[in-house]
């Protein structure tokens, strides 16, 4: 998985990381499958992995397919509020992401985007101070 942070896996990482936790307990625990049905299946589960990372990296429509977009929440200081009721973020959510930027006012945002990771990004207006 290189060097990704807990915070910083996409929903599929994971789910091959639960996947994996639960094929290598059976395993372990000395359930109906051996030790080796364990490595067959976590090494399946690994070099899948790295090969969808690989697609990812190399097209960029596998990598829109698996990882998602990113998306306008705030656009000129106007929020969004359609995506923000498709995505279940509240309007609490948007201000503690602005004041973790420095923003007070939502007015001095230039651009705020809902990453695929879940952050929120903000870009100040050039005049905001």
């Amino acid at each position: 998985m290189g060097k990704k942070q807990i915070g910083e896996l996409s929903p599929f990482d994971l789910v091959l990381l639960l996947i994996i936790s639960e094929s290598v307990s059976a395993a372990i625990t000395g359930g109906d499958n051996s030790l080796t049905a364990g490595i067959i299946c976590v090494s399946t589960f690994v070099i899948g992995n790295y090969c969808l990372d690989i697609l990812g990296f190399k097209s960029k429509k596998v990598e829109r397919l698996l990882e998602g977009e990113a998306q306008k929440i705030i656009e000129n200081g106007v929020i969004n509020l359609e995506l923000c009721k498709e995505e279940y973020i509240t309007l609490d959510e948007i201000a503690s992401a602005l004041r973790e930027h420095g923003i007070k006012d939502i007015r001095k945002v230039d651009l705020a985007m809902l990453e695929t990771n879940g952050r929120i990004t903000v870009v100040k207006q050039p005049t905001a101070k």
